[in-house]
């Protein structure tokens, strides 16, 4: 199996930017998590600074991401190929924006978490960690180890199905308390379905990676 970078005249280029917007993706899901970890401990200013330097790297990584699509624009590919590896990276640019909307709402709307999801939501944050982790490597096996592709890609769903789980057995949890106002139900619910978005949206560009491996580069 040939791997993705053969298929570039200007193989180098690409890839060394692909390589960074997968160092940016890591280094966002990790101000992500840190951030999410410090409100769970009481501090709301690493809060704040956590979600001021989400943004800035998210604006770095958009002004990356717009640099790969021009490139590939100019590249030599078949017109499929081209389709579907820019089709693959707006796919990709979802999971960043879903640290932003999670954070900018904690931020925001600062819910007061009931100590005992506090372990939960911190293992649902080590799991996402890992399964974003999961995804770079996925996407970056596509230039260096096609074989290792399907081992990450299924990474990144046992991850997913790991949040998951937490996830519902702490909506289960939160229905089933009568102290709880409905108002904070709800609140507390979009809290854990935007974290759990993040796995679900992992999942799904895991997935985009697998297909463009299997259809263009096997």
């Amino acid at each position: 199996m040939k791997p993705l970078s053969l298929f570039f005249k200007k193989q180098y280029a690409i890839e060394e930017k692909i390589q960074r917007l997968l160092r940016y993706l890591e280094d966002m899901v990790q101000l992500y998590q840190g951030a999410f970890e410090s409100y769970l401990d009481g501090s709301f200013e690493d809060l704040n600074q956590g979600n001021e330097e989400l943004s800035k790297i998210e604006k770095e990584l958009d002004d990356l991401g717009r640099q790969i699509q021009m490139s590939l624009l100019h590249e030599s590919l078949m017109p499929d190929s081209r389709d579907d590896l820019l089709w693959f990276l707006t796919k990709l640019d979802k999971v960043p924006s879903s640290f932003k909307h999670s954070l900018a709402d904690i931020t925001l709307e600062k819910p007061e978490i009931p100590e005992d999801f506090q372990l939960p939501l911190k293992n649902m944050l080590l799991h996402t960690h890992d399964a974003v982790k999961a995804l770079a490597n996925a996407t970056d096996a596509l230039f260096s180890d096609l074989r290792a592709v399907r081992q990450h890609v299924e990474e990144v769903g046992r991850q997913e199905s790991l949040v998951d789980k937490i996830e519902y057995k702490l909506l289960q949890s939160i229905f089933e308390n009568e102290k709880f106002e409905l108002a904070r139900k709800y609140q507390l619910k979009g809290i854990l379905k935007q974290l759990g978005a993040v796995t679900n949206l992992a999942e799904d560009v895991a997935d985009a990676v697998l297909i463009l491996a299997t259809k263009h580069f096997t």
